[in-house]
């Protein structure tokens, strides 16, 4: 793996990208960076490479009307250190829709059952509304500390409708975690909006 100087963005796009719903796009395109084209190279947080980290991460995309509104990498010591922040109150609501609103075991019987593990990116894992008809989405993909793809519940593809319901109960407080999160990394006001990939 190419180790260059990458951070987290937002990426916001002039013209739709053709490649961005095409059906022959690889795991490759949609997990590299839509800035550079190329593979994230450093955790958001902590600025380490990532292939010096031995821990895996995250991948987290946001894509709104056909453009990459939000990207980036993440260590999990990083990602665990946000989401310890969180209130008890908000992650109970998060798992309650985690498990009662995403049929897991249909899922991954389909995903088995699928050679190519693009097709996971081609519906919401919960309601199942094919990603041609969605006006907003995040994805999420999961690396080992190698650097090798994890093929297990992630990747995964969810619309903005049902990370809205995921999103309903959160508590001030944790809201205020993904605001913070968002002002020390990326330029521009924060908000309450967007996918926040490390729940």
């Amino acid at each position: 793996m190419q180790v260059f100087e990458m951070r987290g963005t937002f990426c916001f796009q002039e013209h739709r990208d053709p490649v961005l719903f095409s059906p022959v796009r690889t795991m490759d395109q949609w997990l590299n960076s839509e800035e550079t084209g190329e593979p994230f190279s450093h955790c958001l947080c902590c600025k380490v490479p990532l292939v010096e980290i031995d821990a895996p991460w995250l991948v987290n995309k946001e894509i709104i009307h056909d453009e990459c509104v939000l990207e980036y990498a993440i260590c999990q010591p990083c990602r665990d250190r946000v989401t310890d922040q969180l209130s008890e109150e908000s992650k109970k609501s998060v798992r309650n829709f985690l498990e009662t609103e995403i049929d897991w075991e249909t899922r991954i019987q389909e995903f088995m059952l699928e050679h190519d593990v693009t097709a996971r990116f081609q519906q919401c894992i919960s309601c199942a509304m094919p990603r041609d008809q969605l006006d907003g989405f995040g994805i999420s993909a999961l690396f080992d500390s190698s650097g090798a793809l994890v093929t297990g519940p992630l990747p995964l593809l969810i619309c903005l409708p049902c990370i809205g319901k995921m999103t309903a109960s959160l508590s001030e407080e944790s809201r205020e975690v993904w605001r913070d999160f968002l002002t020390k990394n990326f330029p521009g006001p924060p908000s309450d909006s967007g996918f926040p990939g490390f729940l």
